[in-house]
């Protein structure tokens, strides 16, 4: 990949499985790129029409298409050996000079390059549903990475995809730990019988989801005063939880097959309608987040150092 290409001239391989291949579909075929799909499955979502009709995306199930593919982007269920199985299948495939990226949320960067062919060409990525909606961009390299492909790649992010990318060069994500200790928490009240799942999520949309779109966690502390976080950490830290196995309610779920939205029930039971409503509001919902964000940049000064291989 050269800097100087332009979206179209760039042709993506996008290959793996899951719901969130749509929305990262939809993200580069509208940048431009061409976009080459091969998925194991793609469920059917909100987003599926107009996956389909996208001009720019060819859903196929050829490898071969791997071989003229500028960049290939790997994003599947968080399972090692999947993963692995399908950077086997690229190693096969692609040339040398290719960069790849796989999503890996709770997996360090170490694992997948140990023993892939050119480990220095591959790096870590992770996007949320609805890609072609939000600014988040995860990447993650190693001190072996090929830093000239990160930055070339962190560029295209920003000005083409539309993205507020940070970069992490320790080779772990930092989204999924933060996400999980939140969850951890959260999971420990309602086992305890202290809340229910209702009660977790007023307190998360009527308090952080008024300022965490504005200012992110640190920014909000300086707002509000440093000191009263540090007082209140230094009292409630030694309280919270330490459970390392998983939630007594999050057992009974999944061993129930209570999966979601997928299943019509997880933490809430929800009709077919509302099935249907649910996603479309949320996609509704997150573009327009998205909208208002943009009218309060996020930009610091900091950014261009950290962000740089």
């Amino acid at each position: 990949m050269k800097s100087k290409m332009t979206p179209s001239e760039i042709n993506i391989c996008l290959v793996g499985d899951g719901k969130d291949l749509s929305g990262i579909a939809l993200c580069l075929g509208n940048s431009g790129h061409k976009v080459s799909l091969i998925a194991n499955e793609i469920p059917k979502t909100a987003l599926s029409k107009d996956l389909e009709a996208h001009a720019m995306v060819n859903i196929e199930p050829d490898w071969t298409a791997l071989q003229t593919a500028s960049i290939i982007i790997v994003n599947t269920s968080e399972n090692i050996e999947l993963k692995k199985d399908f950077l086997n299948k690229i190693a096969q495939n692609a040339t040398k000079d290719t960069l790849i990226a796989i999503n890996m949320e709770s997996y360090p960067l170490e694992n997948f390059q140990e023993g892939f062919s050119n480990p220095e060409r591959l790096i870590g990525l992770n996007w949320v549903y609805p890609a072609h909606q939000t600014f988040f961009l995860e990447l993650i390299i190693t001190d072996i990475t090929n830093t000239e492909a990160v930055e070339e790649l962190m560029i295209l992010a920003r000005e083409q995809w539309g993205k507020d990318p940070y970069l992490l060069k320790n080779g772990k994500g930092i989204r999924s730990r933060l996400l999980a200790a939140m969850a951890r928490e959260s999971f420990y009240l309602i086992d305890k019988g202290y809340v229910d799942p209702i009660d977790i999520d007023r307190a998360c949309r009527n308090d952080p989801g008024y300022y965490l779109p504005f200012a992110g966690n640190f920014r909000y502390m300086d707002l509000m005063g440093t000191f009263i976080y540090g007082l209140v950490m230094k009292d409630l830290n030694p309280e919270l939880s330490q459970k390392k196995s998983p939630s007594m309610l999050m057992d009974s779920k999944l061993n129930a097959g209570k999966t979601g939205l997928e299943s019509g029930e997880g933490f809430y039971s929800y009709s077919e309608n509302e099935v249907e409503t649910f996603e479309k509001d949320f996609l509704k919902f997150n573009k327009k987040i998205k909208a208002l964000m943009e009218k309060y940049p996020f930009e610091d000064q900091n950014d261009k150092q950290q962000n740089t291989p």
